[in-house]
Order: structure tokens, then sequence, then C-alpha cells
């Protein structure tokens, strides 16, 4: 301890020597490395001044994303949208998998594909297309109700309101008991009783005998003579069924329909042919009719069709 007292000075000049070489031989070792960190750097170099080709591909996909936006459409839900529900009797309603349909016969799938206002009470009137068929008329039919091009047939607006029968002028009023002559009245009762064979012409008519059938029916609990004497309109070909001691219509009676489409009235003739607007070429055909029903044959495809009562 007493050398280190006696030799302080000389110890801080030893270590301070020490240092000045250490730091000595490091300034020494960058300057070597400096030349090789800045050789890339070096002035005299000529610059690269080519322009890289720019990617028109990508410009070209965002113009046609900007020209053509998303547009939102129904979905079952996303992160971000809910699935649709709607409240009905005072519950949350989920009209995909809620187990029945808000606007029965229409399914509720069906509402949401043609993307329909199903929360509407009266969606089932509606008529997206103005076409003249409601959102019901389109899902019997199996159409497009928001395409006024696609409609269905219009003899689905027809409604029978009316039968107007006018009675036949001839009556079936026996028989002789072997089934061979059969005895025919005129209804006015000016012409006297006429008894014919199968085969014969009706005196003073265009009708002939054409056949006949024995039958009987119950009535009130008694069995009644039902047979029926069938005559031909030899002109037209028309037949006509006469049933034992009855009345029978006449070819000539008449329908009175209501088009919807139009709200416009239709009477209609017995074997008349009539058509439908828009479709004024299209023709249709009143082949039989009675209080309750009439059916209808479309001559185009020769479809038999049935017209019924509004309920």
């Amino acid at each position: 301890m007493d050398w280190i007292t006696k030799n302080y000075e000389r110890i801080l000049l030893g270590i301070a020597a020490v240092v000045l070489i250490a730091s000595a031989a490091w300034l020494s070792l960058q300057a070597d490395s400096f030349s090789k960190k800045f050789s890339d750097r070096n002035s005299s170099k000529k610059p690269d001044n080519t322009v890289p080709v720019a990617d028109i591909k990508s410009v070209g996909v965002a113009a046609e994303r900007a020209a053509a936006p998303g547009a939102w459409s129904p979905s079952e839900g996303s992160l971000f949208v809910s699935r649709p529900y709607v409240l009905k009797d005072g519950r949350i309603f989920d009209p995909l998998e809620g187990g029945e349909d808000l606007h029965p016969p229409i399914k509720n799938a069906w509402l949401i594909k043609y993307n329909l206002d199903y929360a509407a009470p009266d969606i089932k009137d509606q008529d997206p297309d103005s076409d003249g068929f409601t959102n019901l008329d389109e899902f019997l039919a199996g159409t497009d109700p928001t395409n006024d091009e696609a409609t269905p047939a219009f003899h689905t607006k027809l409604r029978l309101t009316k039968f107007d029968p006018v009675a036949f002028y001839l009556k079936f009023s026996g028989d002789s008991g072997d089934g061979e002559t059969f005895s025919v009245n005129a209804k006015n009762k000016k012409s006297p009783t006429q008894f014919l064979k199968i085969g014969e012409m009706i005196v003073g008519t265009p009708y002939k005998v054409v056949g006949y059938e024995k039958k009987t029916a119950v009535v009130n609990e008694m069995e009644t003579d039902a047979s029926v004497l069938t005559i031909e309109n030899i002109e037209s070909g028309h037949k006509i069924p006469l049933v034992y001691n009855r009345e029978a219509n006449d070819p000539t009676s008449f329908g009175e329909f209501l088009y919807l489409y139009d709200n416009s009235k239709l009477r209609v003739k017995k074997d008349d042919e009539f058509s439908l607007p828009p479709q004024k070429d299209h023709k249709y055909k009143l082949i039989d009719i009675s209080a309750e029903e009439a059916q209808i044959q479309d001559l185009v495809t020769g479809q038999k069709i049935r017209i019924t009562k509004p309920e």
C-alpha cells in the first residue's frame, strides 16, 4: 500500500497510456472499414434512372369493382348482420326456421328468394312487377313475382258468378216396358206425344234418339226410375241426356263470369268460344256448366279447366 501511495501518479499515467493506445487501435480499425461501408454510395457511380413498369392489371380490377359496386342481398346473417326476425303474436319469429309460414300458403323461403317484404300484412295481395297478378297468384302458378314477362295463365283470373240455365223443350216421359219404344213430349204441350225407337228422329226437331240406359235411384228412401234417354242434334252433334220425367238444360245455357284481371264481366253461351284480354288471339270454349262450376277448354293447348265460384 505504501508503494501505491508513493507511486500514485505513475499508476494513473500508466492507465491513461493504456486507454490511449486502445483508443488509437479502435480508430485505426474504423478507418479501414469506412471505405467499405460507403462504397455503394460512391457519387462517382452513374445513377439508375429506369422507371419500373406499372402493374396495370391491379388498376383494371379496381376500376371494374368501382363500376359495379357490391349490393346487399338477403342472407342468413353474418358477423355484423343478424338473421332476419319478425315479431309475431308477441314472440320473436324466425322466418327461416320458424316451423310455420307467415302468409300461408306462400312459403317463407319463396318470399325471401324474391326479396319480398314478408313482414307486410298485405304481402299476398301486392303486385311488385305490376303485371296484374298478385304475389299469391304468382306463388300458386310458380312464376317470378318480380318479372312482368313471367305471368300465370290468364284463365286463373276467371270466376263463375252465375249459371243461367235455359230449360230444354223436350222431356222423356216413359218407355213401353220393353226398353225399345220411348215416349217424348214437348214441354209446351202443343205437340202430341211421340213414341220413338233408337235411331228415329223426333218430328219437328233436329234431334234423334241415339241411346237408352235403364237406371234407378233412391230418393227420400224410395227407389225411383232414373232411366236416361240420350238424344243428339244431327246439325251440331251435341248430345243431351234426358232423365225420366225430369227437365234437362238446353245447350243454349249461359254462364256469367267475373274476370279479376281487369274486373270485367263476361256472359258466355255454352259451346261458344271466347278470349281473355290481353290475349285476344288465345281462344277458350265453354264446354260444360252447372250451378257449382263451369268447365272450359283451352283451344290452344287442349287443356280442360275447372272454373269455380269465389269463396
